[in-house]
């Protein structure tokens, strides 16, 4: 029989706008000072109960860096309502724009709550002004609280217009938020009831392969619009794929959302990777906590990297005996690693490298990937004269700033080549400095010109 369920509420807008503060103040926790570096870097869900309604409220929080666009456009699917925070006193920014255009895409109805009214500077005019006709908005604070009971009152009026509904009695349909690989645990996923019940020990399929039985429930029995945490999974089910109680051809795993083609770790006993040299190419291990910051980082790194193996969980002995014969780093995010691993780590010359914080890891493979390039002059001279020693064409040049070395890198003519040989007179030497006149050869040959300039150059990169 096809119920009223609570309504699935979506928080989006940019970072550090008061998405994750907002639902804090809602649900009475402090989630946001406990964040690396106060950025939501995975999906969260909870319930929160009204004394208004009989209905409670599933709220969805949603990363706001940009890295994690797939993150937040999975919650505006799931979504029946979406709640945009923007701050009273940055207005509109990057990310602001690109939920505007996930929740449009969604189709669902939008709330703009105009965030951190309480901070000198707030101007709630000018955010109505830059968003106007987009849909309703409320003044809040999240810091003291205004305008809180009026945000719930107006996602319970809008609901109550359309009211979201599901059968409990029909086979599960569950979303899945998140999911990782847990030590103790086990396999872990993070489920969105849409349609159905879960009860613990329920057969749970993915598509029509059988995935195993609920094991544990954070909720149980978990019934339409349930976050819900379930155990005892056979493997971790990719993130927004749909999980039933009965095998189905309808009911299948998504294509990943990422863009980037990745190389799994089967193919690394094919032979793929540290004698399989490509130019231009960056090759890493990479392992997150959860699925969904996976999908994340894989989807923002370089098209110049690599991923030749990939997981959630810890960084583990065997990546660190898969990354040595091949060279490569292992990088983590939001995993730990073992002094154990670390000891093999350091006797097999692997470099690991673990973040808590997302643009951090990605600035460290970006510097990685393109390095920065400076380029110093240490010495100038000028093309005097072109004269012949036993066949060999030489420049009568003049140093006219530092010194010049043989075996530098020079620039003549606009082409970088290297000093073969210095001649102070008819002596050859290794070094010449400022105000002394020399002959030099250059290697490779280069036609060049009386009254041309030589810059002798170093790179650092």
């Amino acid at each position: 029989m096809i119920k009223n369920r609570p309504p699935i509420v979506v928080v989006l807008g940019h970072v550090d706008h008061g998405k994750t503060s907002l639902l804090d103040a809602l649900n009475k926790t402090n989630i946001a000072a406990r964040e690396a570096g106060g950025i939501t870097q995975s999906t969260r869900a909870f319930q929160l109960l009204n004394a208004n309604s009989q209905l409670p409220i599933t709220f969805i929080d949603t990363p706001g860096h940009a890295a994690f666009s797939q993150m937040r456009s999975r919650g505006g699917q799931i979504a029946d309502i979406a709640i945009l925070v923007v701050s009273a006193v940055d207005g509109v920014m990057p990310q602001t724009k690109e939920s505007i255009e996930t929740i449009q895409a969604a189709k669902i109805p939008m709330i703009i709550a105009i965030n951190k009214m309480d901070v000198a500077g707030a101007s709630a005019e000018k955010v109505k002004s830059q968003l106007a006709g987009l849909g309703e908005t409320v003044e809040i604070s999240a810091k003291t609280g205004q305008g809180l009971p009026e945000l719930l009152d107006l996602i319970h009026l809008i609901n109550d217009l359309n009211p979201a509904q599901a059968d409990p009695e029909k086979p599960l349909q569950a979303i899945v938020l998140e999911s990782s690989l847990d030590p103790r645990k086990g396999s872990l996923a993070t489920l969105i009831i849409k349609d159905g019940t879960l009860h613990q020990a329920d057969a749970i399929y993915l598509g029509e392969k059988l995935i195993g039985k609920a094991r544990s429930l954070s909720v149980d029995p978990a019934l339409p619009s349930t976050p819900v945490e379930v155990s005892g999974l056979s493997e971790v089910p990719p993130v927004g794929s749909i999980l039933s109680t009965r095998p189905s051809n309808n009911i299948t795993s998504p294509p990943p959302l990422t863009a980037r083609p990745r190389i799994e770790s089967e193919n690394l006993r094919g032979g793929v990777g540290g004698g399989d040299i490509e130019p231009g190419v960056f090759k890493i291990i990479l392992k997150a906590d959860v699925a969904g910051s996976l999908e994340a980082i894989t989807y923002s790194l370089p098209p110049e990297v690599k991923i030749l193996l990939s997981g959630t969980g810890d960084i583990t002995e065997s990546d660190i005996l898969t990354a040595s014969p091949l060279k490569i780093k292992v990088l983590g995010f939001n995993v730990r690693v073992s002094g154990s691993t670390l000891k093999l780590a350091e006797i097999e010359k692997v470099t690991v490298k673990t973040f808590n914080i997302i643009y951090e890891l990605l600035d460290y493979v970006d510097k990685l990937v393109h390095p920065k390039v400076t380029e110093i002059t240490t010495g100038k001279a000028e093309i005097l004269a072109e004269f012949k020693m036993n066949g060999v064409r030489i420049a009568g040049c003049k140093c006219t700033e530092g010194q010049i070395l043989k075996g530098d890198t020079v620039r003549v003519e606009g082409r970088e080549v290297k000093i073969k040989s210095l001649h102070l007179g008819k002596t050859e030497t290794e070094k010449v400095k400022l105000g002394q006149e020399f002959g030099v050869v250059f290697n490779p040959y280069i036609d060049f010109k009386v009254g041309g300039s030589i810059m002798a150059i170093q790179i650092h990169g």
